[in-house]
């Protein structure tokens, strides 16, 4: 069960990492947030008087098209650990904030009042995802659902050669995650996503300089110079655009 999440930063370095990019994110996730807002509603059905709480909601951009897509009554309760996000989402319409990581917040049977808890492309960040799971089995209620996205190691964005491992060990082990949940005795249905993105390389490599995934914090300056050179190079020399997708595993749990 420790190899669900394979964690290459602390938290504390994680949350530096994020303060780092607060300002910059919401701009390098907007395409990715967009394609995840339409996998959400897709696969959720949403009652207008749902209370859903957003764990790792981050700046609360994704956490307010949410609220305005399902057309919900009640605010979205973001919960993070990153202060410097959070002031950002409370400026959100439908966006209520709560500091907290994941495992804070689970612990405590009174948070479990939620109907929809979403966890979009930050389980990987969780310290202990099977004490978190294990408190799902035990104190979820009937009729509510966790619904998780998280990629898979065999991404095929178009990073450079040293950034792939760093992304795949930075990663949660979906397999390992789904044994864990159904071994509990909790009902898990997974899917493959794909979200396509359209850009200019120059955005891209953009993105990649501002770190906007956490697994590029563990490469140097020249780290990442050496390696838009080497796209450059070998794949986006005589392109201006480029069209990618981003592979995501949906997961949805709930009782049986």
């Amino acid at each position: 069960m420790d190899e669900i999440g394979k964690h290459t930063l602390t938290l504390g370095k994680t949350l530096e990492c994020y303060r780092a990019t607060t300002n910059a994110y919401d701009e390098a996730y907007s395409q990715t947030h967009e394609e995840m807002v339409k996998i959400v509603l897709g696969k959720i059905q949403f009652g207008e008087n749902d209370f859903v709480v957003d764990i790792g909601g981050g700046t609360g951009s994704l956490t307010q098209a949410i609220y305005r897509g399902a057309r919900l009554k009640r605010n979205i309760l973001c919960v993070d650990p990153c202060e410097s996000m959070l002031t950002l989402a409370i400026q959100n319409d439908g966006v209520t904030s709560l500091k907290s990581t994941a495992e804070e917040f689970f612990s405590h049977k009174e948070n479990y009042a939620f109907d929809k808890a979403l966890m979009l492309s930050c389980i990987h960040h969780f310290s202990d995802p099977f004490t978190i799971f294990k408190k799902w089995a035990e104190w979820l209620r009937p009729g509510s659902t966790c619904f998780i996205l998280t990629r898979p190691p065999n991404t095929t964005l178009p990073f450079f050669r040293k950034a792939i491992p760093f992304f795949e060990k930075s990663v949660a082990d979906v397999p390992a995650m789904v044994d864990c949940l159904r071994h509990l005795g909790l009902k898990v249905e997974v899917s493959e996503e794909g979200m396509v993105l359209n850009m200019s390389k120059h955005r891209w490599y953009s993105m990649l300089r501002m770190r906007y995934m956490s697994h590029l914090h563990n490469l140097t300056d020249q780290d990442i110079e050496e390696g838009i050179a080497e796209l450059e190079r070998e794949k986006f020399f005589d392109k201006l655009n480029i069209t990618m997708v981003d592979n995501i595993t949906a997961i949805m749990v709930c009782q049986k």
